[in-house]
């Protein structure tokens, strides 16, 4: 799917406007972000021609023109929605449904522009082209996006053109930021804006431990109870990715560069809850809670990054973050789409970023690598889940085959557990 066929397939049609689907965490509905003004009596939300379902009445801002819609669960929703700010003159992308577009082939209409300002919560935009308002009329309460890493964010939700006087109505758009929306969420007491599978990682178990070996079935059983296991977890009411996500932020990032809204990708979640699984071997516990989770924070931390780089390229920004999160002997585990990752990095790996810190002026002032702190550093531990999956999991499948279930997971824990100890 393209980046323009993504956000098309987001873009409804509200009355005699648009609106935008956005996901929330419930089973039983989505949202749908629009200008207030476009909303009309009845309520009609039409998506791809079909009309959905209302749910309640619309929930609107007080001090400005936005509402959120109730609809019918839309299953198919993986809106990114990006919160920070963006430099002036970024590009952007406006799409809704013109008036005249109405009863074409081609119902919507997709403007590309630049950022101009952002302040008390408005957005100003300049579209290519300075089309007429009579150009975008119909398209209040589209979905205004940034392009970051090739996909889609949802930036704000446009509402009228910026100029008072009509006849200067070219080009500049108005519109308002994901923060009004947020707060009114969060005044109504509304289900969080964010993937329907952050709610509970129920929804992700299915993903967990795919071991992809040359002969699958002598790692069957393996796979059958690291499930079962991570369903113990669930039950015993572990905290949902949402609530994780609240309590870690960018923590659980790999660096600077990476994107906020990371944080929601679904990949992300299905290696935490693999991570929260090896965990609770290692650490030989059943139940995953704030107490444990307390305990584990400046011990083993788990990190993940979008890119399928080289992992070891981010030696440096791993060595950097351990040395803010964890105590001596901790550990860091990563996981990114690199299906052929190195399991620990190599000795000779690790001295040269040290003595790439040790050499820079920023370091010196602070502490020198020979220090004290040098030496805690030097106990830390860093592994990549894929590589020890490859490693310690497909490359010994035969020795798993060979074992009963209960045998299998002591092998794969013995294994796991040296691994991340030599690591260091």
């Amino acid at each position: 799917m393209t980046t323009d066929e993504s956000i098309i397939s987001y873009a409804v049609k509200v009355n005699s406007g648009s609106g935008v689907l956005v996901s929330a965490l419930s089973p039983a509905f989505s949202y749908v972000l629009t200008a207030h003004h476009v909303i009309g009596d009845p309520i009609v939300v039409n998506r791809n021609g079909q009309e959905l379902n209302i749910i309640g009445v619309p929930y609107r801002h007080p001090d400005y023109d936005c509402s959120i819609i109730k609809v019918e669960y839309q299953s198919d929703i993986s809106q990114h929605i990006w919160r920070g700010e963006l430099d002036a003159g970024s590009r952007i992308s406006y799409v809704g449904y013109p008036r005249s577009n109405v009863g074409s082939d081609r119902p919507y209409k997709i403007y590309t522009g630049t950022s101009n300002d952002q302040a008390h919560q408005l957005i100003v935009c300049n579209l290519d082209n300075s089309p007429s308002q009579e150009s975008i009329e119909g398209m209040s309460g589209g979905g205004v996006y940034c392009i970051r890493g090739g996909h889609p964010f949802l930036w704000g939700i446009e509402a009228r053109m910026d100029d008072e006087d009509a006849d200067a109505r070219y080009g500049r758009i108005r519109c308002h930021s994901m923060e009004c929306f947020d707060q009114i969420i969060e005044a109504n007491q509304l289900a969080k804006m964010a993937p329907f599978y952050m709610r509970c990682f129920s929804n992700l178990k299915s993903d967990i431990f795919h071991f992809n070996a040359a002969n699958p079935g002598n790692v069957e059983k393996l796979r059958l109870k690291l499930g079962q296991l991570a369903e113990w977890l669930i039950d015993q009411n572990m905290p949902a990715p949402h609530d994780l996500m609240v309590r870690y932020k960018r923590e659980l990032l790999l660096g600077d560069k990476e994107p906020d809204s990371t944080v929601l990708d679904r990949d992300l979640w299905v290696a935490y809850l693999e991570f929260a699984v090896v965990c609770s071997i290692l650490d030989a516990v059943d139940v995953i809670d704030e107490a444990y989770l307390e305990s584990l924070d400046r011990r083993r931390r788990f990190m993940y990054s979008c890119s399928d780089d080289n992992w070891l390229w981010k030696l440096s920004d791993l060595i950097k973050s351990a040395r803010d999160m964890l105590d001596a002997n901790g550990a860091i585990l990563v996981n990114s789409p690199q299906e052929n990752a190195a399991d620990l990095p190599g000795a000779e790996d690790i001295q040269d970023v040290l003595d790439d810190i040790a050499s820079s002026p920023n370091f010196r002032a602070m502490t020198r690598i020979d220090s004290a702190h040098g030496d805690i550093v030097k106990t830390y531990s860093f592994a990549h889940l894929k590589g020890l999956r490859n490693k310690l999991v497909l490359d010994k499948h035969r020795e798993y085959g060979r074992s009963s279930s209960g045998q299998q997971l002591a092998i794969f824990k013995e294994y796991y557990d040296r691994a991340i100890k030599e690591g260091s």
